[in-house]
């Protein structure tokens, strides 16, 4: 009866040391880009965890298993991955669950991507910005600007000659769950609900240029259209300037929708269909 006590303390003490360690271990293997992170888990994966996963692993012990907070599924994110991804009986969910989209397992990947990121915004020679307008009245309505902070991948020319050329077959898939409008936590948190129910990326591929306007295609919400921006070349960068007049091409009605529901009392209930469009390319 001791020894079987005994043991029974030690796996106890054992379950909590590995829980403590893999808590703490989070920092240490991820120890910057906590904000984007933390924007993705929010708005993206965590409706994820807790409509596929979180029935099961709330009731898991404290530490390696259970995934309801941001931390601890920072902390067993590479687990996590290897799992959903597994093609023994390891694989989770269980085949008798509710099995997890393409696009589900790849918003997991998607948060390990920006934890490993030391600064996304930066390394990438491509930006995007974006201004979107609000308010009935037309003369009066005001522009709420923003940027994506996560490209997924690009492609430009890398052996053009002159800086145009970067062009020639240059394409970008954009993550659009990261969506930033600035410091203003609410608002981001807001604008990343309305990409949750319209899209979850955004392509762009270019048709053709010249040194006055490039054709591009746009794709979002498995809907593309060509549009036509200005071209203006600085000395180490191409800027990419104009507007995609209508949304409602993409089919966004249900999107706004959702994002009415949210923060209409903000915008008076109305946004309008067109929105501008800057794209940066930095010849680096």
């Amino acid at each position: 009866m001791c020894y079987n006590r005994i043991i029974f303390l030690i796996l106890i003490f054992q379950l909590c040391l590995f829980s403590a360690c893999t808590s703490n271990h989070a920092e240490e293997l991820y120890p910057t880009n906590d904000t984007e992170a933390k924007l993705y888990y929010e708005t993206t994966l965590k409706p994820v965890i807790d409509t596929k996963c979180i029935s099961c692993h709330v009731y898991h012990t404290e530490g390696a298993n259970r995934y309801d907070s941001y931390e601890k599924t920072k902390s067993n994110i590479s687990q996590m991955l290897e799992r959903i991804n597994a093609t023994t009986n390891i694989v989770m969910p269980p085949a008798d669950q509710e099995q997890l989209s393409t696009e589900e397992k790849n918003s997991f990947k998607t948060f390990l991507n920006i934890l490993q990121s030391d600064s996304p915004q930066d390394d990438n020679p491509i930006k995007v910005n974006w201004t979107a307008y609000k308010y009935p009245d037309f003369d009066n309505r005001a522009g709420v600007s923003g940027t994506f902070d996560s490209v997924i991948s690009y492609n430009l020319n890398d052996s053009a000659v002159n800086l145009i050329d970067l062009l020639n077959g240059a394409n970008v898939l954009i993550d659009a769950s990261s969506v930033n409008v600035g410091n203003e936590t609410e608002r981001t948190q807001n604008v990343a609900s309305f990409f949750n129910a319209f899209t979850s990326q955004i392509s762009g591929i270019v048709d053709n240029y010249n040194e006055e306007n490039a054709w591009i295609t746009f794709s979002m919400n498995g809907i593309s259209q060509q549009v036509v921006l200005d071209v203006i070349l600085e000395s180490n960068k191409i800027i990419l300037n104009g507007k995609i007049p209508d949304l409602n091409v993409f089919n966004w009605e249900n999107a706004y929708n959702v994002f009415n529901t949210i923060c209409g009392e903000y915008h008076e209930n109305k946004l309008w269909e067109d929105v501008k469009i800057s794209i940066e390319i930095s010849n680096i």
